[in-house]
């Protein structure tokens, strides 16, 4: 998807502003600003998106907004960024989407770790496409749970040798480690858009790394 198409499609506001927080969090307020300024982006220095569910953030702003992590940290910096980032967001999302929460845990409530990781998987993905137009999808085969990225706004205008969705594995880190009571899994994106590929693919081991 390039950067125009990528105008077309957006985050609700509140995403967008879960993601600056947290980054915030990690580098703080003038890291941030560091970081708007980067990716062209400073309409939002010290003016962060609305707390509202609004589909107003673009793939595009999405887009910049990584390609900037990426210039300013390098890409081994900003992988370990972006996770750190990522995991945050799914932290502070928690916080933000309390009623989501709860409706993700009813849905985990019974069978295996397994079935409930897989339940909160399904759950997730419906969410994201409910709310915001990224388009997610869940498979599975015995060894792995894949999580498909249909329309990637972390891919968005951008073009790389090397997997971008950085972001979205630390949201999945954080989602699996809550699911799971804590425990951790090996995450890897095979698949991206910014590869040339058709869609982004994230394959996610199902037996957790061992303590």
């Amino acid at each position: 998807m390039d950067a125009i198409e990528g105008q077309k499609y957006f985050y609700p506001n509140r995403w967008a502003r879960i993601i600056l927080t947290s980054a915030e969090e990690i580098v703080g307020a003038k890291g941030v600003t560091a970081l708007l300024n980067m990716a062209g982006l400073q309409k939002y220095i010290n003016n962060y998106p609305p707390d509202n569910m609004n589909k107003e953030f673009s793939f595009t702003e999405i887009g910049k907004l990584q390609q900037a992590f990426w210039d300013m940290y390098g890409p081994r910096g900003a992988r370990v960024f972006a996770i750190r980032a990522g995991r945050q967001s799914f932290k502070d999302g928690l916080t933000s989407f309390g009623t989501v929460a709860r409706a993700a845990q009813m849905t985990m409530k019974l069978g295996t770790m397994e079935q409930r990781i897989k339940a909160g998987l399904i759950f997730f993905g419906k969410f994201f496409n409910n709310v915001s137009d990224q388009v997610v999808r869940v498979d599975e085969d015995d060894e792995y749970w894949y999580w498909f990225i249909e329309k990637d706004p972390l891919s968005c205008g951008r073009t790389s040798d090397k997997p971008v969705g950085h972001l979205a594995i630390g949201v999945l880190q954080g989602a699996l480690h809550w699911a799971s009571a804590g425990k951790e899994f090996r995450i890897m994106q095979t698949q991206c858009i910014s590869m040339g590929d058709a869609e982004s693919k994230f394959a996610i081991e199902k037996k957790p790394i061992e303590d």
